[in-house]
């Protein structure tokens, strides 16, 4: 920075000589701007004449001073430049100050307006004091020793109060000596003196008492209901209220005592507040909470009613004290765990965590907390600290619960217009914010997903994007907007032939899409009257817009700019939504972001093809843009910004961790970039741009702002305690707006920038900010609200232009009139309505019912009733069935139990005696067939077919008691249920002949009941049966468990019964992948064959989709086929190799594990697994694996013997060989993989194939070379298995290919396209052929038609 020359002396001035003496030392300026000798060499310059003394006139004396002073100065100013201009770091939050170790530990310190500042006593009584910004004062002298536990200041100046140890309690001046001692103390353990009065308020143990300052006389003791054993160690005092009186918190052990210091009485214990002892307490008197600390590392906030709000978890050792910061909301703890956090009292989060340097805990923290300095102190020193706010709430907008802020716009509008922000926060809130006072104006819910917004203040105009790609335009004048119009798929529509240009007429262009980003650009040329219409807007605020047509502004253009998914820029009039022009743009791929510039005519388009257009706006014209500039980026650019020619450019690559920003200057083309170390450290969330002091700002997750100059110089850093969501310059001063948890917060970052350009800003004219009011709300059912009919005012306020000579005007007018006569009931019609008739009324009705159904109702009832009512009242009986009865069998259906004969005996080995009748044959379930049973008992007899339609199933019964004897009966029981419960087999024994039959069963339940007793013996007269007991009800049984349905198929299998040997534990939640899991453990302990079954369940299992991720699965099969793998394999065991493997690559057929694995193996010829290695790689798609793979693995197995692990040799080696010939396959295809793609665009098949080629043409290249002396010799190409060549036209006869008759089935093909199952027509591409191979015009550009096509592809059945 120079300075103005001082004026010269005039003509005459100049002329007069006057004569001076010059000392030997000379005097001039130094580097400091101080005064010094110089040396003698500077004064040998200036002799003139003889001797020490020249003369020199004053025109040479003025110059001469002049240059030293200037040289100075310029060297001064250089200085304090380059030092200003040096990259700084600014932290919100906490901030370390200063350090002042010391070797006596601190015991206690105080800070207030009787200490000055600070004041730290330590253990030995030695004390010393800190100014109020923790600078350190002039010590005290080292005789002076301080016999108290603590020192708390007064309110004051140069008083303080020593108390303690036991019951004492002193008032001191500033030198520490001793002016009056209190009278009748109690025991002191803390201390704290009130805001708001002159006294001190001391607890101590079963005490808490308060003390006059002036006096120090006891006006309130508190003794009674604390007891005598409560030490009370914290203590916290609320300031009275007009409801409560004075109060103090006072701790002992896990209890808070609530004390009453104006009535002297105790009012509340609340104990157990922690799970071990209080250590710290403090009041927020602006919340009013009590927030208690306790050894249990915790921190709880309790409510006025001493309901918990919150806890605070975050410590790992005890904290040690609590301080609360009113002006930020904040609350401060210090801990044994060397920390120091910042905790949100609003937000229930933890803000910052900062830890101590030099790894010794805090203590204690104390201080005014009020913006200014605080401290604390250790076993080893006393830190100073401070909470530096870059940032402040500017606007609530819906914080966590709306969502985040997405995008922050701050229109470009010149005085006297007023600075208003447009938010977008969460899916579809828009917001519109006083920048000045950050007051809500207006807001709009656009009911879907916004993608961006803008906003035109001219015109008071919303405008919004939705996902979908629709248009909104709404009017800011009423709380909330009034939504105006809605444009959907503007510019959307096919492409015409007048629209496809410079060359693009013959080639495809996409089409356009939906609208993925948009931009108003306001041409202002009249702005006077601009600002007329904006005024006579404002008169109307509050009221809903009118259909009025706005009149027609030939020199303010306002268009929108849209950019499109299919590569295309629309653009828009404001005021009617009409498409004035549209362009193809970036490949057809979709644009990411634009940016007007209307001060220099550009607009900027970003699009996913790594380009930047730089177009030139024509507002006038009817194609109003035209390229200027094409920028190819190496990543597409995510943010831009426009300082007149400079270009500033986001790109981040997540992949690589590069996060940078690029200037580039429209004028000479020219690139500048900063150190790698300056970038940011995670995802750039925002750039933005101040044209008032010509600086850019970039935010990012990593909690930083970026400042950067015009070279792309770093000036500041702006570390946050939060995550910026976007960002944005604002007013006039420079101000930075951030989106933050939801909500709008302001940086005022001018006094952060350095001198330069704060003096800048300072010599910008500036004005005072107009007052910006909000807008009333309007109570609406939404805001979203479809434009409404209203009276238009015939009478134009004074000073509006005339615009009754407009016919649009008159004709609106007109109209108005019009409906308020038709309101009123004035105007009559001309022709009076025509009669009704039936005709009429039934086409209306036809019309009605279109209009509510969409189609007439074809209802047909016919003329015969076909509803019998006799019928449904009477219904006819149903016949009565009898129950059925054996029609010839009075004794039941077996035959008279005394004609059957006994089984024969059952003999044991070894035995010849007959020991026991036989028993009958019984079945496990418990059912006998009838007739089994007849042809063993009654072999001789014929029984006839009386068999009843349901079962008989026969039931064991209990024995029964009868007068003594005990005998045991056999029932045949006829039941209904068809569900078997049979108990053990029953015996059948021979029985006596009895004299009568059991009675035939009751018809209510027909029972058929055979009970042929036990044999008694001979002497003793049968007895006649008695009725057998009622039979107990067998319970239900418990329903079987119903499996998953995808385990049902392997039910029957033996190694399904083995792992599963009761179904029931088989859990409902087992899905496929854990099943898979489950039987591959098994599979390590069974034999081949069942291994061979479990392998085919799993491609069972794969091929059904059943199993999804397949990860843990492939890597328990290859560690099963390594430990099934080795060299003296049985033939069973090669199979069960060979299955593990075809299961791998069903598996995983373009897995890079695998394909290495299959390599390894194909590498160890010892195992004999070469042919099947090669079957799965022709299976999965690797051509001539045969020749070129074998022959450059054979060599391998070699190389490995010596080896300790030489199957993992291998596989290092493979997966070695494989990556390198991915970079090989990689770079010979670079320009279809991009530098950032991953290896899904290609598979390890790909690079075999890759290889296998290059192989191949090596040995074929091999194979041409010429005999040696011989240069006239034919060769003839060898044959390859390369694709057949295209053909031209003319080369075939079309009339020689096959025709085949309709209404044949041709076989299907060995290479099939990629058309499956049948296809009922094609959209093949359409061919324009012209008859002239070249154009007949030669200037014409045309392309040439296509003269080429593949033969197979010509065929019709190649399609089928």
């Amino acid at each position: 920075m120079g300075m103005a020359s001082p004026p010269l002396a005039d003509e005459t001035d100049l002329d007069r000589k006057s004569t001076l003496r010059v000392t030997p030392r000379p005097t001039t300026a130094d580097q400091e701007g101080a005064v010094r000798p110089v040396r003698r060499s500077w004064g040998s310059e200036l002799r003139r004449g003889r001797g020490n003394s020249v003369e020199e006139s004053t025109k040479g004396k003025a110059r001469r001073m002049w240059k030293f002073l200037s040289t100075g100065m310029k060297q001064n100013v250089n200085k304090i430049r380059s030092f200003d201009v040096k990259s700084a770091v600014f932290t919100h939050g906490l901030l370390h100050l200063r350090n002042f170790p010391c070797n006596d530990p601190v015991r206690h310190m105080t800070y207030g307006k009787g200490a000055a500042g600070f004041i730290s006593l330590h253990r030995e009584g030695r004390v010393v004091m800190y100014h109020p910004d923790g600078r350190l004062r002039d010590l005290p002298p080292a005789s002076v020793s301080v016999p108290y536990m603590g020192l708390t200041s007064t309110q004051l100046p140069g008083r303080l109060v020593g108390w303690g140890p036991g019951a004492s309690l002193t008032l001191l001046d500033s030198e520490l000596r001793p002016l009056a001692n209190a009278l009748d103390p109690l025991d002191v353990r803390v201390c704290q003196v009130t805001e708001q009065s002159l006294e001190l308020v001391t607890a101590g143990a079963g005490n808490v008492c308060v003390w006059c300052l002036t006096h120090m006389v006891c006006r309130v003791r508190v003794t009674e209901g604390l007891g005598r054993h409560s030490v009370f160690t914290q203590l916290a005092l609320a300031p009275p209220g007009p409801e409560r009186h004075h109060r103090a918190f006072v701790v002992y052990r896990r209890a808070v005592v609530v004390v009453d210091l104006t009535a002297g009485r105790v009012l509340e214990h609340k104990r157990n507040l922690h799970l071990r002892d209080i250590t710290a307490l403090v009041y927020s008197f602006h919340l009013d909470f009590v927030v208690t600390a306790s050894k249990d590392v915790s921190i709880r906030v309790w409510g006025p009613d001493w309901g918990l709000c919150m806890a605070f978890v975050g410590h790992t050792g005890v904290v040690t004290s609590l301080a609360c910061c009113p002006e930020s909301g904040l609350l401060l703890s210090a801990s044994l765990d060397g920390t120091l956090r910042c905790w949100s009292i609003e937000g229930g989060d933890q803000v910052q965590c900062f830890p101590i340097e030099g790894g010794e805990p805090p203590l204690a923290l104390g201080g005014p907390m009020k913006g200014g300095t605080f401290f604390t102190f250790s076993q080893q020193g006393v830190d100073f600290w401070t909470i530096s706010s870059l940032y402040n709430l500017h606007c609530r907008l819906g914080g966590d619960l709306g969502g985040p802020v997405r995008q922050i716009v701050v229109p470009s509008c010149p005085l006297p217009y007023p600075t208003r922000v447009l938010c977008v926060s969460g899916d579809s809130n828009v917001t519109l914010v006083a920048a000045e006072t950050g007051a809500v104006l207006t807001s709009f819910g656009a009911g879907q997903r916004v993608r961006c917004a803008d906003y035109c203040l001219h015109k008071e105009i919303l405008l919004v994007l939705t996902e979908g790609g629709t248009l909104i335009r709404a009017s800011t004048l009423t709380n909330p907007a009034t939504c105006v119009d809605e444009w959907k798929a503007r510019g959307q529509g096919p492409w015409q032939r007048e629209e496809q240009r410079d060359g693009e007429g013959d080639q495809w262009i996409a089409k356009p899409g939906p609208a993925s980003c948009m931009v108003l650009y306001s041409n202002i040329a009249d702005g006077q009257r601009a600002l007329d219409e904006w005024k006579s807007l404002q008169e109307q605020r509050c009221q809903r817009p009118t259909n009025k047509k706005p009149l027609h502004d030939a020199k303010n253009r306002f268009l929108v700019m849209l950019g499109h998914n299919g590569g295309c820029v629309s653009v828009l009039m404001l005021d009617t939504g009409k498409v004035q022009y549209r362009t193809p743009a970036h490949n057809g791929q979709k644009i990411t972001s634009l940016q007007a510039d209307p001060e220099n005519s550009y607009l900027l388009t970003a699009g996913e093809d790594k380009a930047v257009l730089v177009w030139r706006v024509f507002p006038y014209a009817q194609e109003c843009l035209s390229l200027h500039l094409n920028l190819f980026c190496g990543h597409p650019p995510l943010y831009l910004a426009l300082l007149g020619p400079l270009l500033a450019l986001a790109f981040q690559d997540p992949d690589s961790a590069t996060y940078s920003l690029v200037h580039f200057s429209l004028l000479n083309q020219s690139r500048t970039d900063h150190p790698p170390s300056e970038d940011h450290l995670d995802c750039i969330t925002g750039l933005c741009v101040c044209h008032q002091l010509s600086v850019f700002a970039s935010s990012s997750q990593d909690g930083t702002v970026r400042i950067w100059d015009e070279d792309n110089r770093l000036l500041r850093t702006l570390q946050l305690s939060a995550e910026p969501e976007c960002l944005a310059y604002s007013g006039q001063r420079g101000d930075l707006l951030l989106g933050i948890r939801g909500d709008l917060y302001r940086i005022r970052c001018t006094h952060l920038l350095p001198h330069d350009f704060q003096l800048r800003l300072l010599c910008t004219e500036m004005s005072d900010p107009i007052p910006d009011l909000p807008i009333s709300h309007i109570s609406t059912r939404t805001s979203k609200t479809k434009t409404v009919v209203s009276p238009i005012p015939e009478k134009q306020p004074n000073g509006k232009q005339d615009m009754t000579k407009d016919p649009e005007y008159e004709a609106l007018l007109a109209r108005n009139r019009d409906l308020a006569s038709l309101q009123e009931g004035t105007t009559e019609r001309r022709k009076r309505k025509p009669p009704t008739t039936l005709k009429t009324r039934k086409e209306a009705f036809d019309r009605y019912m279109r209009i509510i159904y969409s189609q007439p109702l074809n209802i047909k009832i016919g003329d015969e009733d076909m509803f019998d009512l006799h019928a449904a009242l009477f219904p006819p009986k149903l016949p009565d069935r009898r129950p059925f009865t054996p029609p010839t069998l009075r004794n039941g259906f077996f035959p008279n139990p005394n004609l059957a004969k006994p089984l024969p005996p059952i003999t044991r080995p070894g035995q010849d005696e007959e020991l026991e009748p036989a028993p009958a044959q019984s079945n496990p379930v418990g059912f006998i067939p009838n007739s089994v049973l007849v042809g063993q008992l009654w072999p001789d007899v014929v029984v006839e077919n009386t068999i009843p339609k349901q079962t008989f199933k026969l039931r064991d019964e209990k024995d029964y008691e009868e007068e003594g004897d005990t005998e045991e009966v056999q029932f045949l029981v006829y039941e209904s249920d068809e569900e078997l419960d049979i108990g053990s087999p029953i015996q059948l024994v021979k029985s006596p002949q009895k004299e009568k039959s059991p009675p035939p069963p009751t018809p209510e339940k027909p029972a058929y009941v055979m009970r042929p007793p036990k044999a008694v013996p001979p002497t003793k007269k049968p007895k006649l049966p008695t009725p057998p007991p009622p039979r107990t009800p067998t319970p239900p049984r418990t329903p079987t468990p119903e499996i998953p349905g995808f385990l049902k198929q392997f039910v029957e299998e033996d190694w399904f019964k083995d792992i599963y040997q009761d179904q029931r534990c088989i859990r409902q939640s087992l899905c496929p992948e854990e099943f898979s899991m489950q039987i591959l453990d098994y599979m390590q302990s069974c034999g081949a064959q069942l291994k061979m079954r479990i392998l085919s369940a799993l491609i069972t299992l794969r091929r059904q989709g059943e199993l999804g991720n397949t990860d843990k699965l492939s890597k328990g099969l290859m560690g099963s086929l390594r430990n099934n793998t080795s060299s003296n394999m049985s033939d069973e065991e090669q199979r069960v190799v060979s299955e593990i493997l075809n299961v791998l690559v069903c598996l995983g057929p373009e897995s890079h594990e695998i394909i290495v694995e299959l390599l390894t193996l194909l590498a160890r010829k010892e195992l004999g697994l070469q042919k099947t290695v090669m079957c799965l790689l022709q299976v999965m798609g690797v051509e001539d694996a045969d020749p070129w793979l074998a022959m450059e693995m054979d060599p391998w197995d070699s190389m490995v013997q010596d080896l300790p692990d030489s199957w993992k040799s291998l596989e290092e080696m493979a997966a070695e060989w494989l990556h390198s010939w991915t970079s090989k396959y990689k770079g010979q295809n670079s320009s279809l993989f991009p530098k950032n793609a991953g290896k899904n665009l290609f598979t390890p098949v790909d690079v075999l194939n890759y290889f296998c080629s290059v192989k191949r043409d090596m040995f074929l290249k091999a194979q041409t070379v010429p005999p040696e002396g011989r240069k006239d010799t034919v060769l003839r190409l060898p044959e390859s298995s390369r694709s057949k060549p295209i053909q031209r036209l003319g080369e075939t006869y079309s009339m020689s290919r096959i025709r085949k008759p309709p209404g044949v089935i041709l076989p299907p093909l060995s290479n099939r396209p990629v058309l499956m199952g049948f296809t009922p027509f094609l959209t093949l591409p359409r061919v324009s052929l012209s008859p002239f191979p070249f154009p007949v015009d030669q200037h014409c550009l045309k392309a040439s038609p296509r003269r080429y096509f593949i033969l197979e592809r010509s065929y019709v059945h190649y399609y089928r």
